[in-house]
């Protein structure tokens, strides 16, 4: 078996590391801009968050008339 008392190491280093800009900087500055983007992304965060509770119920209605969700 090798020696590796000596310091050495049997790997390479890591590449470095390289960051790039996020694709969508900005966007902020553009819903401020927009209100008509800004009303729509409201919109559909709300319906989303419509769908997500009739979701719950119907499980919650599904697990009490006992079949699988």
């Amino acid at each position: 078996m090798a020696d590796h008392s000596q310091g050495q190491d049997p790997f390479p280093p890591e590449p470095p590391v390289r960051r790039w800009p996020h694709p969508v900087e900005g966007i902020s500055a553009s819903r401020q801009a927009d209100p008509t983007l800004h009303y729509i992304c409201c919109a559909l965060s709300y319906q989303n968050q419509t769908l997500a509770d009739i979701k719950a119920l119907l499980q919650r209605i599904a697990a009490g008339l006992g079949e699988d969700p």
